[in-house]
Formats: C-alpha cells, sequence, structure tokens
C-alpha cells in the first residue's frame, strides 16, 4: 500500500476516533449539567410589552433606556461585534457606570469578538464584565458545544429585553451579503423583569461573578391586556415542552425560525397536529448566515409539504426571529431555534405571551410571510447535487452546526 494511503486512512480513522470521543464526552457532559440546572419557568405576570422586529428600533429603544437607567443595567448576549455601530453603545455603558449606575455586561465566551482593549476600556470606566460559559477541560468537548445563547437584559430590575437580536451592525442591515435583517424582541415592563435579573444573577455568578442586590424595581403593573412568563432552559426538557405546545394545539400553529431542523419527534407531533386538522405554517428564510444549515432541512420541509403543511420562504433579507403562536391566543418569542443546538446544548431564554399581544405578533408574522413566496415541489428539483447529497448527513452532527 502506498505511503499516502496510508496516511488518508490514518487520518481518517483519527478524525472518526476524534467524533466519536467528541460525541461521547458532549452527551456525558449534558447529562451531567442538566441534572444540576433543571429549566425554569415562572410564573405569569401583567406587563407592558413592545414588540421590536427591525434592528433599528430595537437599537434605539435600548440606548434610550440605557440612558434612563438610575440604578443597575444588566446585559448579556450571544454575540457583541465590536464594529461602528456597537462602539457608541459601549461609550455610553462607561458614561452611565462612571456616573455610579451598576453596569453588568456579559458575552458567550466563543460567540462574541469583542477585542481586548474596548473590554479593558469598559472596566476602567466601572463596568463589571465577564465572559460566559468558558471552557474548562473537564468534558472539554461539551463546554466547546455548551453556549450561553440567551439575551437578558434587564433595567433598574424594571425593564427587560428578551429575543433575537444581538449587537452588531449585521443585525441593523449592514452586512452586505445578508441584507436587512429581521428579527423579533420583546420590551417588557412589569414584574417579570425581577425574574428576568434573578436568571442574569444565576448565569453571572456561574461565571464567576458576584450577584448584584436585586431591588423591587419600579413597575407598578397590575393589570393589562396580556401576561408574560419567562422559560429558562438548558437541553433536554425543551423538545417536550414544545412537543406538549403542538400537542395542544387545536386550530392553528406558525413556527418561524432561522434554522429549521426538528427532531422526528417534533415531526411526529407536526405530522399529528396536520392529521388532527391544524393549519401548520412553517416561516423559514430564503437566504441564510449558517448554508449548512440549509441542506438538512430540505428533506424535512418536503416531507411537511407532503403531510399539508404550508412552507413560507422569507426574501426580503434575512429572518432570524424564532416564534411560535398556537390557536391565535398565545405565542413564545425567544432565543431557542428549532435545531439540535438549541434544543440540547445551548442555554436559551424565551417569553411565553397570553393575551392580545400575542394576536399583534401574529399580524406581524403574517407580513412577514406575505414578505416571501410558498414553498412548492418545484423548488426541490431545482436544489444544486452537492447540497442534495447532504440532505443525508447523519442526524447526530445536526446538533453540532
Amino acid at each position: 500500500m502506498k505511503k499516502w494511503m496510508i496516511w488518508i486512512l490514518s487520518l481518517c480513522l483519527f478524525l472518526s476516533y476524534l467524533l466519536w470521543l467528541m460525541n461521547v464526552d458532549v452527551k456525558k457532559g449534558a447529562a451531567e449539567y442538566e441534572q444540576n440546572h433543571p429549566p425554569v419557568q415562572t410564573s405569569f405576570y401583567h406587563g407592558k410589552a413592545s414588540i421590536l422586529n427591525d434592528g433599528k428600533s430595537f437599537y434605539s429603544s435600548l440606548t434610550a433606556d440605557v440612558e434612563k437607567a438610575s440604578q443597575s443595567v444588566s446585559i448579556h448576549f450571544f454575540i457583541i461585534r465590536d464594529d461602528e455601530v456597537t462602539r457608541p453603545f459601549f461609550s455610553l455603558l462607561q458614561r452611565k457606570a462612571e456616573e455610579g449606575v451598576d453596569i453588568r455586561l456579559s458575552v458567550d465566551a466563543i460567540g462574541s469578538d469583542m477585542k481586548g482593549r474596548t473590554i479593558e476600556g469598559l472596566k476602567a470606566s466601572g463596568v463589571k464584565f465577564l465572559k460566559s460559559r468558558s471552557v474548562k477541560p473537564e468534558h472539554i468537548f461539551y463546554r466547546l458545544h455548551h453556549r450561553n445563547h440567551r439575551r437578558i437584559i434587564v433595567i433598574d430590575d424594571a425593564i427587560t429585553y428578551i429575543g433575537g437580536f444581538n449587537l452588531g451592525k449585521e443585525y441593523i442591515g449592514k452586512d452586505p451579503d445578508l441584507g436587512y435583517w429581521r428579527d423579533y424582541h420583546l420590551r417588557i415592563e412589569g414584574g417579570v423583569s425581577r425574574e428576568a435579573s434573578l436568571q442574569f444573577n444565576r448565569d453571572w455568578k456561574e461565571d464567576g461573578g458576584k450577584g448584584k442586590q436585586l431591588t423591587e424595581g419600579k413597575s407598578t403593573i397590575r393589570s393589562g391586556d396580556s401576561r408574560y412568563s419567562l422559560l429558562f432552559s438548558t437541553g433536554g426538557d425543551l423538545e417536550g415542552r414544545m412537543i406538549d405546545w403542538i400537542d395542544d394545539a387545536e386550530e392553528s400553529l406558525i413556527v418561524a425560525t432561522p434554522y429549521f431542523i426538528p427532531t422526528d419527534s417534533l415531526m411526529h407531533s407536526l405530522k399529528r397536529a396536520i392529521s388532527r386538522g391544524v393549519d401548520v405554517s412553517i416561516l423559514v428564510p430564503d437566504e441564510t448566515d449558517a448554508w449548512f444549515t440549509k441542506p438538512p432541512g430540505y428533506k424535512i420541509e418536503k416531507e411537511l409539504l407532503e403531510a399539508g403543511a404550508s412552507v413560507y420562504l422569507y426574501e426580503k433579507g434575512f429572518f432570524h426571529g424564532k416564534v411560535m403562536i398556537i390557536d391565535h391566543q398565545w405565542a413564545d418569542v425567544g432565543t431557542a431555534n428549532w435545531d439540535p443546538r438549541s434544543l440540547f446544548l445551548n442555554d436559551e431564554s424565551n417569553c411565553i405571551i397570553k393575551g392580545k399581544k400575542a394576536a399583534e405578533l401574529e399580524q406581524l408574522v403574517l407580513k412577514d410571510m406575505e414578505d416571501g413566496r410558498r414553498l412548492s415541489f418545484k423548488d426541490f428539483e431545482r436544489i444544486p447535487l452537492w447540497q442534495k447529497g447532504l440532505q443525508y448527513t447523519p442526524k447526530w452532527v445536526f446538533r453540532y452546526f
């Protein structure tokens, strides 16, 4: 056997072993972590909420609230860029810290790309900064893949932001490849903000920081047309909850997500819903920021079309919202995607809405469907051959996308 063939065979065997070892380590690490980090779902609180589905309106609202903060600002994002959009925001945080406001800024240790000099400048001004879920030797492969995908912002323990936006120029449509960025974020005033503060505190302390003393918050909202509950999850249990939500649907189900790779169990639940007469609609982006997530979805989307679902491709730009709306009555908005990473690996944050605000959200998502096109069987005939082959990627690989 020629030497180059021996080298190739040896490399393939080594990579196969490494993948096997990674998969074993991830499963063990996830099982141990989930045992000590059960999902947290809060009670329902009345509140006053705004739905923000445009990057510019999100940044404008957030900046105005931080500007008015008098006691504390707690922020965690999965991704914070270091660019012309974020630098003015960093300057605002520095100024507020110098004024005596307790500023805490947390970013995912791998998701964000903030420069060292930016971080040092923030710290020098009094901003408390942490990198979340740093990689450690124990279960190193799991630690690499387990990311804090949450977005939690709490201002004066009275205003909460939760949803899909991160901080960076692409989120206001300044990425030339992706163009306009559509996402969904909630700004909520009400008692649920204290619950968000508690979760931020739990994450902050786990990442090595000192917990802060919570205030009662300024909100006195006790009634309203909508109620809100926060759901904080890490793996496992989220899939079961989603299945229960789908199984409870009686009339309609709308799923909007940027990455649609549901598990077999979720697929069975969707098909059961269709078979009992539920109107199931799926909204996904036509263009994506992660091309490798699209080929596995082709086979899934075709199966759902055959079962009777409607699938829409958003064409106005890139769709990054994570929304589920059931029976025109309640909705789920947050950070969890319909993919194995969110279901089994990431820390996620979602908000369940009951009341009129859910109906408002549904109308916005229906408008986004109008800004797309309905998928047909002919679309599958135009898929490039190399992408067709990737449809058959082993399912266990999906969780590492």
